[in-house]
């Protein structure tokens, strides 16, 4: 599955597909500008250098760079796994417990992990689906309505969100309403508060 991007500037979304698409596209309205860019899925943002033409810029992307491969593979962990080294802070006890079971902290811990993210429950996933698009929705914190489409958005009220983010830039309110259409088949039927 290809990750869907969004690049939004000055308030405007420029573009929506994958990276290149967005670089080339973002490129072709102006050179010199430097848009936000998220991953649609998750709303988290994804940094990258935008300085110089087209093809520097696609050569920098984080996925396709090679500069970034050169420099994930000398990082500790198994990168062309995706796995890189971080620190985790844990009791004693708990190292203990770790160094026990089969396999290790490492492999223990990404079970444990996995685990959780299959076996969550529906409000563990409406909250976390809640945080992704008030991430995104926060890149427009001072436009009319944002308080009031906090609220409506942990309130699960289609009626009210639609109503505060009225006066929003129309491909913006297109891009933030899909988000929450997602949340709201989450709630599995519950009604329009």
């Amino acid at each position: 599955m290809t990750t869907e991007y969004v690049a939004i500037h000055d308030k405007q979304l420029l573009a929506r597909g994958d990276l290149e698409t967005i670089v080339r596209e973002t490129k072709a309205i102006d050179v010199s500008i430097e848009p936000i860019v998220l991953a649609l899925d998750s709303c988290r943002r994804i940094e990258f250098s935008w300085h110089g033409d087209v093809e520097t810029v696609l050569g920098n992307l984080p996925e396709q760079g090679a500069a970034a491969s050169k420099a994930a593979a000398r990082k500790r962990g198994r990168p062309k796994l995706g796995v890189t080294a971080k620190e985790v802070t844990l009791l004693p006890r708990h190292w203990d417990w770790l160094a026990s079971q089969r396999g290790g902290a490492s492999v223990t811990l990404r079970r444990l992990v996995e685990q959780a993210i299959r076996n969550a429950s529906p409000e563990e996933r409406i909250s976390e689906l809640q945080n992704q698009l008030y991430g995104l929705m926060s890149i427009f914190a001072d436009e009319p309505g944002f308080e009031e489409a906090t609220r409506a958005l942990y309130r699960n009220s289609r009626v009210s969100f639609a109503a505060a983010i009225q006066s929003w830039p129309e491909d913006i309110k297109v891009l933030i309403m899909e988000k929450f259409d997602v949340i709201s088949q989450q709630h599995e039927g519950q009604g329009d508060a």
